[in-house]
């Protein structure tokens, strides 16, 4: 009897046993079938999120439409310009129309280019105003329409707020500042032992465009911090226009030890500014001249081929200039400059175009400051300073 009830024992421990263990089983299969079930979903989702992303990214760019209003396009500068929006525009994906006036005195021309743009109801337009005061209606109009505006080249002072959400642009008071420290630099002695009144002329293109009137006031403002330095007085004389004055706040006297003279054309032409150039030239006591913008530097080599006054040799004048172009390269190079200053223009054209796209999609954006380089004979080939040389 104990053999039987011991033997029924052991059977029913082996049964629990084998229940016990298929039980087991049983779960780990039903835990593995969930953990492959939530991969799987997850990795749908991923996936599906992936797309999702892909399709945003290319609704934010590939429906976009851009306008974008120049200066104008004669000038090398603006044509690197344009080869930088149309580099980055392909690489994004996003549609770009291109203007300017037939030159920079056509402001009205431009104003109706910028009211063409703003027709065009754009995702966003950049705009480098040739006179601020001609399209502050129009700016105002952008704002009421939605429209972002990044300016670029030059700023837009003034204008309602909201209008311009970021700038684009070299930081032309600082550009023009670093071309008197170069031009400083090498009429200092000069300076100091002269007996008499020595002059430094300004050749600017006009009085109204943001970005040549700060390098001309960059220019004056820093010459006239390095002359006081050296113990010198400094005075001012303007023709044609005061602002260059009242900007840099750099008092008129004549009686000066250096005078500091700026001429500015009555319309933006290649002649004038050859004559105005000239004017400042043909005077004894001249010893440096700076022009502002490619069209006054222009100027000033025009000017120079009639008088052969600029050099870098004993009692010639040092002449210096601002962009670059075919000409300006050829005057560096030859010594007739003894150097002038590059903007970046493609990489400006670039980063205007990513600046409009981020403000088109309501991202925060703010300015930019793309640079500039002092480039002479010695390192004009320079892979630094070459690839912001433009013809």
């Amino acid at each position: 009897m104990k053999k039987k009830l011991l033997a029924a024992l052991i059977s029913v421990a082996m049964v629990a046993t084998l229940l016990a263990g298929c039980g087991g089983g049983g779960d780990e299969a039903e835990t593995t079938t969930e953990t492959t079930d939530t991969a799987e979903t997850e990795e749908t989702a991923d996936a599906a999120e992936t797309e999702e992303t892909a399709d945003a990214d290319a609704a934010a760019t590939g429906d976009l439409h851009l306008e974008i209003v120049s200066k104008g396009l004669q000038h090398a500068y603006w044509q690197a310009v344009l080869n930088g929006v149309n580099s980055k525009a392909e690489e994004l994906g996003v549609s770009v129309n291109f203007v300017g006036p037939d030159s920079e005195s056509n402001i009205q021309q431009q104003v109706q280019q910028l009211e063409t743009a703003l027709n065009a109801n754009p995702s966003a337009i950049g705009l480098a105003a040739l006179d601020t005061n001609s399209v502050m209606d129009l700016l105002q109009t952008a704002v009421d329409s939605g429209i972002p505006i990044v300016g670029f080249d030059s700023g837009v002072p003034g204008a309602p707020e909201g209008a311009i959400v970021a700038n684009c642009s070299t930081d032309n008071l600082a550009a023009g500042a670093t071309a008197a420290d170069e031009v400083y630099a090498l009429i200092s002695d000069r300076i100091a032992n002269a007996e008499g009144t020595v002059r430094i002329g300004v050749v600017a293109q006009d009085a109204t465009s943001e970005s040549v009137v700060n390098r001309g006031v960059g220019f004056i403002t820093e010459m006239g911090k390095l002359v006081t330095e050296a113990g010198k007085t400094v005075g001012m004389a303007s023709v044609s226009n005061e602002r260059y004055v009242t900007d840099s706040a750099i008092e008129v006297n004549d009686e000066a030890d250096v005078v500091i003279e700026v001429r500015v054309p009555a319309s933006v032409t290649s002649e004038l500014s050859a004559a105005d150039a000239s004017a400042i030239l043909e005077q004894e006591d001249t010893i440096a001249i700076y022009g502002s913008n490619e069209h006054s530097a222009n100027g000033i080599i025009t000017a120079n081929e009639n008088l052969n006054k600029c050099g870098t040799g004993e009692g010639q004048v040092v002449a210096a200039g601002f962009d670059s172009g075919a000409s300006i390269m050829n005057a560096v190079r030859s010594g007739v400059f003894a150097g002038a200053i590059t903007q970046a223009p493609v990489a400006m054209g670039e980063r205007l175009v990513e600046t409009l796209v981020a403000a088109a999609n309501g991202e925060t954006v703010e300015d930019i400051d793309t640079g500039c380089q002092w480039y002479t004979a010695e390192n004009m080939d320079d892979p630094e300073i070459a690839q912001n040389l433009y013809e």
